[in-house]
């Protein structure tokens, strides 16, 4: 395993790498090589992946109309019921 000393720490960096450190229940140098090793996980954007993957050219999809709802009166008070089963509410 390698080793990295780093000089010239800002005196706030540190205290903020401390109170990190002690918030996660972990040293400060496990908490530095977590954060060194989360800067330099090579994350690829989702886009960038399809596109090496399936090339440049454009790709369409056909997706189906939107059908859009009336909205809903909430200040009527007819809000949430149905005529159509109001019949179970008569008496027999």
């Amino acid at each position: 395993m390698a080793s990295l000393s780093v000089r010239r720490l800002d005196g706030e960096i540190m205290r903020r790498l401390k109170i990190r450190a002690q918030r996660d229940g972990l040293s400060v140098e496990e908490t530095a090589r977590r954060i060194l090793a989360d800067a330099v996980v090579d994350v690829e954007p989702v886009g960038a992946m399809i596109r090496r993957i399936l090339g440049d050219d454009a790709i369409d999809l056909d997706l189906p109309a939107r059908e859009v709802d009336d909205p809903i009166d909430f200040t009527s008070g007819r809000y949430g019921r149905d005529d159509s089963d109001l019949s179970v509410l008569k008496p027999r």
